[in-house]
């Protein structure tokens, strides 16, 4: 180690001895500022030194790299610099008391008093420096070498804190002690005792205080065990008397009752004195928790709250999900600062928000720490499992619609919902979403609306997908219906046949002169409702009640009068032709038909027995096997008869 221009560097020399040409030679590392190197030449070796800043590389390696000619590879040499260290400060005096903080007494009027200090390291050298109050050195205190040296006589002005540093570059080391001047020797003086009780910044300070002794006493704590505090002491002088105050500072609140003793020593006392604080327990936390939720963006996400209300400090607020794993990264949570109440405690809150469908069936815990629990204390809220969601589906004719609506409805808690229509190939259709929250329960409802000859017949299926592969599936048969035909019930006759292309005609006859005369219809097939109605040949429409054509018996209501059943595309007809007679027309009517069915009866027989006359006159005159028989044989064959009642009634 060399020193320039006050800095201190190291100087690494990379020495290659004999070879031709001269090894070329370097250092393995990278600097970020150009390094000092300076080369030598001796008859057969050649030295390359390098100064590096000593605060930079202490205890770093350092590898010399040789390249040349003759060298497979590159040769290397490690070289490894010092590190330094400063382990601390002794303080040498024949005064010195040992504690947490080292303590000097010295006595007024001495002179020439030396404080010697002696620093523990390995640095090459070191600089140190002291001051008293965190301000200069007093008058009359110079610090030369590793001592302080009081110049005259000690007085009290030298008493207070020093604290004395060691330095060399970034090491460092430090001592701190307490130099307190005692009076000449007189008769002891015992000191005041008092101790206070106070509530501050969140803690509580005992304060125990032996003032105006001569000497100064000596003060300690003692604490019950598991108990800790932070003390420190304060030190004055008046008069040549002297105070001595230590203060203690407690939790604010403690999960027991217990004592904190001060203990005086003081060569006035034949025993130390003791002096006692009894400090209570602390009221136990008042723990609430509660919870809410909301829909958002198709998911039930759950709040939970947990309310704390604690005295003297505030309380800490942690959630646990299950058995404490890591899913409690998953909520999302929102703390508040503590309000101070009217009656003066502390109310802390903090809130979860997540997600429900991540954590059904766990139990959240909200867990409370404070000073007045010796373990944490727990609050337990279940997140339920909600129930399968219920799907329903159903089909109904709209009213002033041509189109039937088929209604696919979903009841679920707490889980969105994803409904969709299974239909057959290339069907289209219109339809309709409408969701809607009653608290944690979404009611929703996919309508489709389809004419019925679109789906007649076959299934249609709503099925709902959501995100946790919950699949549901629900079927709706659309049923087949069909008019088959419209028949009449009143005793009609066919006018015309039903194969000729056309629809059947009804022949009926009406008496003349009744009013309010039904005529009677009934629909065949298997529809719920059909409409029903009865137009004349005109087109104009005639009244039905229920399933019956009415009419008044007058002149004009002799026409052909065509009924339809319909329902949606399914329709069936019934043409009937509607008559008028009287009674005298009916009478003659009989009477016709009378003659003419008894006339017709009697030209049956005579035609019966004529033929029946003439094939045995023939039979005997003629043998059977002459060609004359055969031919009238083959005749008769060819003969049919053909008789036609027309019969017609009256209503």
């Amino acid at each position: 180690m060399v020193q320039q221009e006050g800095n201190e560097f190291w100087v690494v020399s990379c020495i290659a001895c004999g070879g031709r040409p001269d090894a070329d030679i370097s250092l393995a590392f990278s600097a970020d500022e150009e390094l000092q190197r300076e080369d030598d030449y001796g008859p057969d070796t050649h030295t390359r030194l390098y100064r590096l800043p000593a605060a930079v590389f202490e205890g770093r390696n350092i590898t010399c790299v040789f390249q040349h000619p003759k060298f497979p590879h590159r040769e290397s040499r490690v070289i490894t610099l010092p590190s330094f260290y400063l382990s601390g400060i002794k303080l040498f005096h024949s005064g010195m008391r040992n504690g947490s903080i080292q303590r000097l007494e010295l006595q007024e009027g001495r002179e020439n008093t030396v404080i010697d200090l002696e620093v523990t390291g390995n640095v090459p050298h070191y600089t140190v420096s002291c001051k008293k109050d965190d301000g200069p050195l007093p008058e009359g205190v110079e610090m030369s070498a590793n001592s302080l040296t009081v110049e005259g006589l000690v007085d009290s002005g030298l008493a207070g804190m020093y604290e004395c540093v060691a330095s060399y570059h970034r090491h460092k080391a430090a001592l701190q002690f307490n130099i307190t001047v005692q009076p000449p020797v007189t008769q002891p003086v015992p000191p005041t005792i008092r101790v206070d009780l106070q509530t501050e910044d969140g803690g509580r300070l005992v304060a125990c205080s032996a003032a105006d002794g001569v000497p100064a006493a000596s003060v300690s704590w003692l604490l019950p065990e598991g108990v800790s505090g932070l003390s420190w002491f304060n030190f004055t002088s008046h008069n040549g008397s002297h105070s001595v105050r230590g203060l203690l500072l407690l939790p604010a609140c403690s999960p027991r009752e217990f004592t904190a003793e001060c203990l005086i020593n003081h060569p006035a006392f034949q025993k130390p004195e003791n002096r006692s604080v009894t400090l209570p327990l602390c009221a136990r936390p008042d723990i609430s928790i509660n919870s809410s939720g909301e829909w958002r963006g198709g998911e039930w996400y759950t709040e939970v709250s947990c309310w704390v209300k604690s005295v003297s400090a505030a309380a800490t607020i942690s959630w646990q999900l299950g058995n404490g794993d890591n899913s409690a990264a998953h909520l999302r949570e929102m703390v508040t600062q503590p309000e101070v109440q009217a009656d003066g405690s502390l109310m802390s809150h903090s809130a979860v928000q997540f997600k429900s469908s991540l954590f059904w069936g766990q139990n959240l815990s909200c867990v409370v720490q404070h000073p007045s629990l010796e373990v944490p204390e727990e609050r337990t809220m279940h997140i339920p499992v909600p129930k399968a969601p219920e799907l329903a589906v159903s089909v109904e004719r709209q009213q002033d619609s041509l189109l039937w609506l088929a209604a696919c409805d979903l009841r679920g808690e707490g889980v969105g919902s994803s409904l969709a229509w299974i239909l057959p190939e290339n069907t289209k259709g219109q339809t309709s979403l409408h969701s809607e929250y009653e608290g944690r329960v979404l009611k929703s409802r996919l309508t489709y609306q389809f004419p019925l000859s679109l789906h007649e017949g076959q299934n249609l299926t709503c099925v709902n997908h959501h995100e946790h592969r919950i699949t549901q599936k629900k079927t709706i048969h659309i049923p087949r219906y069909y008019i088959s035909s419209v028949r009449v019930l009143n005793h009609t006759t066919p006018l015309q046949s039903r194969y000729g292309g056309r629809h059947a005609i009804r022949g009926l006859a009406l008496r003349e002169n009744h009013r309010n005369q039904k005529i009677l219809l009934q629909v065949n097939g298997n529809t719920p409702e059909y409409n029903l109605t009865c137009q004349r040949a005109d087109g104009s429409f005639v009244e039905v009640e229920e399933a019956a054509l009415v009419l008044q018996s007058e002149e004009e209501d002799e026409d052909v009068y065509t009924c339809r059943a319909s329902f949606y595309h399914h329709q069936a007809t019934v043409s009937i032709q509607v008559e008028l007679i009287s009674a005298d027309g009916q009478l003659t009517t009989l009477c016709l038909i009378f003659i003419s069915s008894a006339s017709a009866v009697t030209i049956v027989v005579v035609v019966t027995l004529w033929v029946f006359c003439k094939r045995s006159n023939e039979s005997q005159c003629q043998e059977p096997g002459s060609p004359d028989v055969q031919v009238q044989q083959e005749h008769a064959q060819l003969i049919a008869y053909s008789i036609i009642i027309d019969v017609k009634s009256t209503v």
